[in-house]
């Protein structure tokens, strides 16, 4: 598997990643929804489908927001320099990804945006209002 494989910059598992890996590590899944896109074409049909996907970890700057802004998108992952996640990082048109072969790599020019975010929200188990509750109970 290449480092810029979008499975190993969500979870490196080895000792190339410099730091501490288990400081960013979150439980990660996700499902899809809807129709597949028929094998005969390459083009959006327009039906609506897509990913939904779940994150749940104990720090969101440390774990989420790290992954998706250091190791997706702005970070030099394990001497990737500027090349973005394939997948889910912020390319726009004119991104590079490398896919090691010997005796020569390939890289690939123009990279764009394959997957569109179409909304958010952060989700706090247990809630904040639940959670001030319970610090209240000790006082």
């Amino acid at each position: 598997m290449t480092h810029g494989a979008h499975a190993r910059r969500a979870n490196p598992r080895d000792s190339e990643i410099i730091g501490d890996v288990d400081l960013h590590r979150l439980i990660r899944r996700s499902t899809s929804y809807g129709p597949p896109l028929p094998t005969d074409t390459l083009d959006d049909d327009g039906a609506d489908r897509g990913i939904v996907f779940i994150a749940v970890n104990a720090h969101l700057n440390r774990q989420f927001e790290f992954v998706k802004s250091q190791w997706f998108n702005d970070g030099n992952f394990t001497g990737l320099d500027v090349e973005k996640d394939l997948l889910t990082g912020n390319n726009d048109g004119t991104g590079i990804f490398t896919i090691p072969q010997r005796p020569i790599r390939r890289r690939l020019h123009g990279v764009e945006r394959f997957v569109t975010t179409r909304g958010g929200e952060y989700c706090f188990l247990p809630s904040l209002s639940a959670l001030r509750w319970l610090a209240e109970l000790g006082a």
